[in-house]
């Protein structure tokens, strides 16, 4: 075996690493002595079968990394420069397994096995990549590795063995206990045989997955996420859904099915926001997820509204800065005894890195273990987020193509030893299904589907979001020539994905399994019978009585009177999957009137205003006698954007109103139900054109020709392409977003400064009773 010579540190940095590392650190070669710190350590790799010619690295307190072989049986000896504690690593072509050497003198034996990668994973958080935690290893983590802590880490892998069925009346000590691993030429003993039945033996976990939730941790409307068509018949049965409170009590329900589990999250947890989560910057959304236990979600687009040093406050926590009358700790932020202590659980943003730095904003992964078998999380969010959002959102930051990010990862992630990829993507997908947990997902379509064709064999589930769709699919991809798992749960927290993994330490994932279990209120009139296979839950207190105190704090500025309506405003809406949400592609009387409160509103007037269809976020439903409460108003108009002014030319308006059909947002949303796509704009009052369906959608930019000539009007007189208009927008569309870059390109493009919900006020008090406007909009065909 080839040592290596150990170098000679200067006399006083050893007199200092003495004093620094005490107490349960044992140190070797210290005091004045001219010789170099140098520990033997030995052992045995092995998982069952020994780990014959592994790399073995091993980094002491004070020293650098050696390297050594394996022999055939698995058995190691190196001398390593340094002092214990030290952290070893053994790496062979399907393996990366870790372990600890320690001692009162200058040898330890330090077998390599799946059992102290479970302690090492134990030590290191128990969700650290141990890959990194080795890495990083040194004086100044030593005291993680202290004989208190060792023995605790041992002692709970020896009861998750008892738990599981194991005889562990041989195993005393994971590191030290004599180990003689299977060869071709030699039997195992206890130790090995031992784990060979852990490599064997199955391990149930479930994935607790949900997506776009966005603050909704009051029930959400019933014509706003907050009911479900169940299978039941012909046309199945529609049920109320929703409400953090209730979640709770579902999660608690699942959990207690599998004790391996873990909730995650698929972006759009918070932004675009109900007002009770609004008026705290979306802390109290975080409080209550915290409460409930999210563990790690990949971020959004919306997780960018307020821009990257916002997003590191709602995870690293801090209150919101003071400015002008928001800011107030107590009243608008640090509500939890004057502080927020920010997401107990880790956002993810793989394909997002900082310009200044080349690195992620957030960490790219997150592995979880449960006993012997660990999941291995990536999170990123859609490449074009950037078009979904305002450009202060995403100043300094690049986002990555997906797929190249999630196979560079996915690829390192096994190599380091998870037995299973999940990824978690804020991209997704749509089907033509009538109610929720259609397995044949028919017409399964969407941007989610290029990204799959191209991941590679390392991915085994994907849950998605973004598209506020349920599915539960198994999709055929390209590059991996296998089925992957697909889930989305619709959105507003109306549902979950229960997602069952079976997996086995040499094998990795064995099956795969999931449902969308929806959050079906046990209190709501309309649940009280079921199909079979469905269960009402009641609230779980505890979450209950944040839901309460955060709607009480919100409830003052929330109830006050507005104006009102004279009949309920709403979108155009399409149900998919039993599930009634937005229908982008079309035009619906609640965007009309935010278009005109636009034009109303914006300082100095305007010709015509646009807004986009994914920024009118709910209904105003009628109820006698029709008054309008600001909450009401903030529910519709979430984003806190300001109004722009822009002037384009009367052709550069039509190639505008083209980009509606035009690729990419031909794919963007589709509704398969009236054979339309597109994003449809929402035009202000005196905008007037037809459009016929039969002209191809999906052109390049430039290139549409759905608009009938002649019928793109203005008050009646045909849009001059000469001439120049002045348009008002909000800050999010007037920066391009969406795909509406003529938008861009426009002249003179001033941010007025106004909020868009200001002026959404000041309409309905000036105009109130408000009624649904005559469609401005027609299609042929």
């Amino acid at each position: 075996m080839k040592r290596q010579p150990p170098t000679r540190p200067a006399q006083g940095f050893m007199l200092a690493l003495c004093a620094t590392v005490i107490g349960s650190v044992a140190l070797w070669g210290c005091g004045g002595s001219s010789s170099t710190p140098a520990v033997t350590v030995n052992g045995v790799a092995a998982t069952g079968a020994a780990m014959s010619g592994a790399t073995i690295t091993v980094l002491c307190v004070n020293g650098q990394p050696n390297t050594t072989q394996t022999a055939a049986d698995g058995s190691y000896s190196i001398l390593a420069t340094g002092v214990f504690p030290c952290m070893v690593e053994a790496r062979d072509a399907t393996h990366k397994l870790h372990s600890v050497a320690t001692g009162s003198g200058n040898m330890a034996t330090a077998n390599i096995t799946p059992l102290t990668e479970q302690m090492v994973a134990s030590l290191s958080s128990d969700s650290v990549d141990t890959a990194a935690f080795f890495a990083a290893f040194g004086a100044s983590k030593a005291a993680t590795l202290a004989p208190d802590k060792l023995a605790a880490a041992q002692a709970q892998v020896l009861a998750d063995l008892t738990a599981n069925g194991m005889d562990i009346r041989a195993l005393k000590d994971l590191m030290g206990d004599k180990l003689v691993a299977k060869t071709a030429s030699q039997s195992g003993n206890a130790y090995d045989q031992l784990l060979d039945s852990i490599a064997a033996k199955p391990i149930n976990v479930r994935l607790i997955a949900m997506n776009d939730f966005h603050g909704n941790f009051a029930p959400p409307s019933t014509s706003n996420g907050g009911s479900m068509v169940l299978p039941n018949g012909g046309g199945g049965q529609k049920v109320t859904v929703g409400g953090a409170a209730y979640l709770a009590t579902l999660v608690k329900k699942l959990r207690a099915e599998n004790p391996n589990n873990i909730l995650v999250g698929a972006g759009d947890s918070i932004s675009a926001s109900p007002f009770e989560s609004m008026i705290t910057h979306d802390e109290a959304t975080v409080d209550i997820l915290n409460a409930i236990g999210m563990e790690v979600s990949s971020v959004g687009n919306h997780e960018f509204d307020h821009g990257s040093t916002e997003l590191l406050r709602i995870q690293n926590g801090g209150c919101f800065p003071a400015s002008g009358t928001q800011g107030v700790v107590g009243a608008d932020t640090c509500l939890i005894n004057g502080a927020y202590p920010g997401a107990k659980f880790k956002y993810l943003a793989a394909n997002v890195t900082v310009t200044a730095t080349g690195k992620t904003l957030l960490p790219a992964t997150y592995i979880k273990r449960f006993g012997s078998v660990s999941v291995g999380f990536i999170g990123l969010t859609f490449q074009g987020t950037p078009t979904a959002v305002s450009a202060s959102g995403v100043a300094g930051l690049v986002f990555q193509e997906e797929s190249a990010v999630i196979n560079q990862y996915a690829a390192q992630l096994k190599a380091n030893g998870v037995n299973a990829v999940v990824v978690l993507i804020h991209q997704g997908g749509q089907t033509t299904a009538t109610t929720v947990n259609d397995k044949t997902c028919p017409g399964f379509s969407g941007d989610i589907t290029p990204i799959v064709d191209k991941l590679s064999a390392d991915v085994d589930v994907i849950v998605s979001g973004h598209t506020h769709q349920e599915y539960v699919c198994s999709v055929a991809a390209k590059t991996a020539k296998k089925n992957i798992l697909l889930t989305s749960t619709g959105y507003y927290g109306g549902a979950v994905s229960a997602i069952d993994l079976v997996l086995q330490p040499n094998k990795g994932l064995v099956s795969v399994s999931a449902n969308t279990v929806p959050v079906i209120q046990a209190d709501a009139p309309a649940n009280a019978t079921l199909p079979s296979g469905f269960t009402a839950v009641a609230k779980e207190a505890t979450v209950d009585a944040l839901v309460s105190k955060y709607k009480t704090l919100s409830a003052t500025l929330a109830g006050q009177g507005i104006g009102s309506i004279t009949a309920s405003l709403n979108r155009a809406l399409m149900t998919v999957a039993g599930v009634t949400g937005r229908d982008e592609t079309a035009e619906g009387a609640m965007g009309d009137v935010m278009a005109d409160s636009y034009l109303d509103g914006v300082p100095g007037g305007a010709d015509i205003a646009f807004t986009n269809p994914g920024g009118v976020r709910a209904d105003l439903s009628y109820t006698a006698p029709g008054t309008v409460t600001y909450a009401a108003l903030n529910t519709v108009e979430p984003f806190g954007n300001t109004l722009s002014t822009l002037t384009l030319t009367g052709a550069q308006i039509l190639r505008l109103l083209e980009q509606q059909w035009e690729a990419p947002n031909n794919t963007a949303k589709t509704n398969a139900a009236t054979h339309a796509v597109g994003r449809l704009l929402q035009p202000s009052r005196g905008l007037t054109y037809t459009y016929d369906n039969n002209q191809p959608a999906g052109l390049p930019a430039g290139q549409g020709n759905r608009i009938v000539a002649g019928t793109l009007k203005l008050n009646g007189v045909a849009i001059d392409p000469a001439r120049n208009y002045k348009i008002v927008t909000n800050s999010f569309l007037a920066s391009g977003g969406d795909n509406f870059k003529v938008m861009a390109t426009g002249s003179h493009i001033t941010d007025t400064k106004m909020l868009d919900l200001d002026a959404f006020i000041a309409y309905f008090k000036a105009n109130s009773p408000v009624s649904p406007p005559v469609p401005r909009v027609t299609r042929l065909n």
